[in-house]
């Protein structure tokens, strides 16, 4: 099918296109060539958009072979990596893998330089999310605005919609689709104990009685007679409901797993073992060291993005033979097996979705390793069957567009201002006409006015007495800073109340305090918290009263315990208080087990602070009376997210290279990143401890990049101060 597509005419001669196809049925193998094609004829950059950081990262390894033998150059856009603008290049073009949020920041950078010619293809990974609330909302304003001010082409990979045809007007394209799948896949459902296949339009016939759960006691659901025709020749993934059932059931495997699993790879899983050891200081818990011994592991969102790291790449060399995970992973990197286990159908509380389980079924059947793919999910007899059978035979899903929500239409208008591409309610009008959510609203030029109203009311645009709309400092602050226009105000307000106060400059506490997310949700532990807050100095503690935090109040609180809501007061201290501890270089396991929350989402909670402190320092740039921001958090910033010995912080711009990890770089000879860049991957597999050659490869291709990027930014440089770089360089080398 791939051949076909890629014949197609219109395809080649840069018309949209939208590829509905099931999971595993080739898709990367199209993109990277339209990608790579625009790059060498068109000599164009391309935007691939996936939609999370760990796609990202997967892809930019990928690709970046490529650039040795292309004129093309892979460029990483997620989390604290991507520049804005983009680094103008001399003889090649770039593609941009970025996540939605960035891309759509990528697009609006590149509008607002004059630069939106040199793309020439957007390429969106899962287009169905264009239904999921504000992130599809995101995707929804970034290809509305290239249409409207590039001239490029924008292919969509889909999951199969019942409206696809909408979608496709919405974008002027065409739709391909196909239903093949190179590896064959078998779809199964377990009640009580017999085994059903699945049938086109849901339909259930009995294939099998599995006989006599020999372990029913330990293990009610029968995994381990479900596992026993797969391992430990090929792998298995089992998809839990939550976090804890994930952690449950390895720690159930590890203890059932047969003999023949648990002697495989043992110098390999030992290595795996260390590696998770360095990134947790030794402080690995006994389910997953003891699981990983015996082939079994547990995914999810409590660990750490290394350790998760670590642990799919463990899965994906055969070290690791049975992963157990959340819903999360069926989204995430490709981590394809033999057979897929879904525990139940259920993700929480909530039942499982059409989308949620086509994802999670997809996973099953390696392309090149297996001949077909199973999956099977277990139903317990009444209301889950009831609500299963109900979920196969319904409808496909339908996408309906997030800008419905008035407060990202909100934010869609101020971008559509600030980037002149609409100033008058007509040009407003005829914008979103075009966009899915006009398509699905026959009343949107009346809910366009009141967010326009709306906007007028929050000062963040103002109207000419000609008709003509365009943005105020407030609402100029919003857009840089990518920030939706209620969230602005309410940070506006807590910045300037903040530091009408004075800046208390004798720790960096209250930096730290002013730059917490008011979206951030966590159980306080009030013990915990009155500790923190007593170790605080009287001029710090006297601050936060001036912020509407009392020390009685906090008596009451600890008397009471009461649940907070996200972006109060006492929640967004609590969170400064955990920050406050990575700033002094406390670890971050230890952290999190004085604070009593899961490392993953401390290193979320981090990494949302520091991207909450970048858009900060992005708004106070157009806000005159937040002057002391502009200056003060940029070091703030860098300081929080590679919180170690100062001689460390260059080498962590290394995708993969953690404290642990550059220490050893570090103290085998490698202190620079230009040191890293010119190292032989295998000298660095030899001389530094439990590195893999996979992970050895993407540490030099990273400092590579890194390199690379630097020196583009100095020619960049050179070049606006009026010099012919070439010129500049030659007369520079006479002189010496």
């Amino acid at each position: 099918w791939q051949k076909q597509c890629l014949s197609n005419s219109g395809l080649l001669n840069g018309e949209n296109m939208i590829i509905s196809l099931p999971t595993g049925a080739g898709k990367t193998l199209i993109a990277e060539v339209l990608m790579i094609h625009e790059a060498i004829v068109r000599n164009r950059s391309c935007i691939l958009m996936v939609p999370y950081v760990a796609i990202v990262q997967e892809k930019v390894h990928s690709l970046c072979i490529f650039e040795e033998s292309l004129p093309l150059l892979v460029e990483e856009y997620a989390a604290n990596k991507g520049r804005l603008p983009p680094i103008k290049r001399r003889n090649k073009s770039s593609l941009y893998v970025a996540t939605i949020e960035k891309a759509n920041m990528l697009i609006n950078s590149l509008i607002e330089q004059g630069r939106i010619g040199e793309l020439g293809i957007v390429v969106v990974d899962e287009l169905h999310m264009l239904g999921e609330g504000s992130r599809g909302a995101i995707i929804e304003q970034a290809l509305t605005k290239f249409m409207h001010r590039g001239s490029g082409q924008i292919v969509g990979m889909s999951a199969t919609l019942a409206n696809i045809n909408e979608v496709a007007q919405f974008l002027h394209a065409t739709v391909f689709s196909t239903d093949f799948r190179p590896v064959q896949l078998v779809e199964r459902v377990k009640i009580n104990s017999t085994l059903f296949r699945v049938y086109a339009g849901g339909t259930l016939i009995p294939e099998v009685e599995l006989g006599e759960n020999r372990f029913a006691r330990k293990d009610p659901d029968g995994l381990v007679s479900l596992l026993q025709d797969v391992i430990p020749k090929r792998s298995a993934i089992i998809f839990c409901p939550t976090k804890q059932s994930c952690e449950n059931v390895c720690r159930l495997l590890t203890h059932l797993v047969p003999r023949a699993l648990r002697d495989l790879h043992q110098k390999e899983r030992q290595a795996s073992v260390a590696a998770l050891m360095e990134e947790v200081d030794g402080k690995l818990c006994t389910t997953i060291q003891k699981g990983i011994l015996a082939g079994v592991a547990f995914h999810h969102s409590g660990l750490t993005a290394d350790e998760r790291q670590i642990i799919e790449s463990a899965f994906q060399d055969g070290i690791i033979r049975i992963l157990c995970s959340t819903s999360t992973l069926a989204a995430g990197v490709n981590l394809p097996a033999r057979r897929v286990i879904i525990k139940s159908p259920l993700v929480g509380r909530e039942p499982l979705s059409r989308a949620q389980y086509l994802q999670m079924i997809g996973r099953a059947g390696r392309a090149g390793y297996d001949d077909r793919g199973d999956a099977v999910t277990i139903v317990h007899p009444g209301y889950e069957e009831a609500k299963f059978r109900e979920m196969l035979m319904g409808p496909l899903m339908e996408c309906k567009s997030g800008l419905s929500d008035r407060s990202l239409l909100s934010a869609f208008l101020l971008d559509l201002i600030s980037l002149k591409i609409a100033n008058a309610i007509e040009h407003f009008d005829s914008v979103i006409s075009s966009t899915l959510f006009g398509m699905q609203n026959d009343d949107a030029a009346s809910i366009v006015e009141e967010c326009v109203s709306d906007l007028l009311n929050k000062r963040m645009i103002c109207c000419s007495a000609g008709g003509t709309y365009s943005v105020t400092s407030l609402g100029d602050a919003a857009f840089t800073a990518n920030i939706p226009p209620i969230a602005a105000l309410a940070i506006n307000k807590s910045l300037l109340n903040n530091l009408s106060m004075g800046i208390v400059l004798s720790s960096h506490f209250h930096l730290i305090f002013t730059i917490i997310p008011f979206d951030i949700v966590v159980d306080v532990d009030w013990n915990v918290f009155y500790d923190e807050y007593r170790s605080l100095s009287i001029s710090e503690q006297k601050l936060l009263g001036t912020m509407g935090v009392q020390e009685k109040d906090l008596v009451k609180c600890f008397v009471e315990r009461p649940k907070l809501e996200a972006g109060k007061a006492a929640v967004r201290l609590y969170i400064a208080f955990m920050m406050r501890h990575i700033w002094d270089e406390e670890p971050l396991w230890s952290v999190a087990e004085r604070f009593h929350v899961a490392r993953g989402w401390l290193q979320g909670a981090l990494q949302s602070t520091c991207s909450q402190a970048s858009s900060i320092t992005r708004f106070s740039e157009k806000v005159p009376q937040l002057w002391p921001l502009k200056h003060l958090l940029p070091d703030l910033v860098k300081r929080l997210r590679d919180c170690c010995q100062q001689e460390l912080i260059p080498l962590l711009a290394i995708d993969g290279v953690k404290r642990g990890r550059a220490r050893q770089l570090y103290d085998c000879g490698y202190k620079t990143v230009g040191a890293v860049a010119t190292a032989d991957p295998n000298a660095l597999v030899s001389m530094v401890e439990h590195l893999s050659r996979r992970q050895a490869r993407a540490i030099v291709n990273s400092a590579q990049m890194i390199i690379r990027d630097q020196v583009a930014e100095k020619i960049e440089e050179i070049e606006q101060m009026g010099a012919c770089v070439p010129q500049f360089l030659s007369e520079l080398m006479n002189r010496e």
